[in-house]
């Protein structure tokens, strides 16, 4: 299964061969997908550099100049060029494209250099920027067309893998609806017990259909809701969620100010009157190595450490 990295620019290349405007900026060296655009499509892609901040705003005046431009980099670096994404772009109302690839510990055992566990705190506190995490190589593709038919300030955060468990389940739901908005992925009623609804997206919702299996055994009803697109729409969240019990967010982050914090700000606005949890990285920089899924056991978002958050 190819990366959502190749998904997005493979889609967009194609795209690009009919529209001169769309114009690729790449900090990144080395990359299948990068080494088709450079090689049929020279003139519409830039090779940066390792100079992100330079990238935006180049892309920023690309767009001053009625261009279509898209920045590509390691999600680990947004952080680097804040200021210009604020500045060059949100205040000066040049709408780009910004594609993070590897999220959260997906670089692991990189070290915490590269693995944006703080992205979503420090990008949400930009007035006006969408910031979507796609669940599925179906809804990557679909952001393509997308970022084309309605121009925004965006930075969509890419997944390097993601269980294929995920990609079926959110790619055959986005499929029927062709949306953005929070979606119901897996849904069973309670059998005596509560009614638990688990929130989040992108890879950990592998772990939130593991933690809906050991929840449904124990007669909990539970819902797994996926949500892609920050900010929230409350009205669309509160139509989905029904009134559950209890909600658990489940994020890979751990800074104040992100994903949680996100879900808290819509279930005030509802308002929600439940009991919520919250379950997210116990340590702010992680430089343990190990691979992705044994950092997340070890740093509090094991399966038997969020269902007992829950029991």
């Amino acid at each position: 299964m190819k990366a959502q990295r190749d998904q997005f620019l493979e889609s967009l290349f194609h795209e690009a061969e009919r529209d001169e405007s769309i114009t690729l900026i790449t900090v990144d060296m080395g990359a299948p997908a990068l080494d088709l655009w450079r090689k049929h499509l020279p003139k519409q892609v830039i090779s940066a550099g390792i100079s992100e901040q330079n990238a935006i705003n180049v892309a920023a005046g690309m767009s001053a100049s009625g261009r279509n431009p898209y920045v590509y980099f390691m999600a680990c670096w947004a952080a680097r060029c804040l200021e210009q994404i604020r500045y060059s772009c949100a205040m000066a109302g040049n709408e780009i494209t910004i594609l993070g690839n590897g999220v959260g510990l997906g670089y692991a055992p990189a070290g915490p250099a590269h693995e944006p566990t703080d992205d979503l705190m420090y990008l949400l506190s930009i007035e006006g920027i969408q910031v979507i995490s796609p669940s599925s190589n179906e809804m990557t593709r679909y952001l393509v067309s997308e970022t084309l038919s309605s121009r925004k300030l965006r930075y969509i955060r890419l997944e390097r893998s993601i269980p294929e468990e995920v990609d079926s389940i959110a790619g055959n739901s986005f499929a029927k609806e062709r949306s953005l908005f929070p979606r119901t992925l897996k849904f069973t009623k309670s059998s005596g017990n509560m009614n638990v609804a688990i929130i989040t997206s992108g890879y950990l919702l592998g772990r939130a259909f593991k933690v809906a299996q050991v929840l449904e055994k124990n007669s909990f009803g539970v819902v797994v809701v996926d949500i892609p697109l920050l900010p929230i729409p409350p009205k669309t969240l509160a139509k989905i969620l029904g009134a559950p019990d209890i909600v658990l967010v489940l994020e890979e982050q751990y800074s104040p100010g992100g994903f949680y914090y996100q879900v808290l700000h819509a279930l005030n606005l509802i308002p929600f009157k439940g009991k919520i949890v919250e379950v997210g990285l116990d340590s702010a920089y992680i430089f343990d190595n190990g691979v992705r899924d044994d950092l997340l056991d070890r740093f509090g978002l094991s399966i038997e450490n969020i269902v007992s958050k829950v029991l």
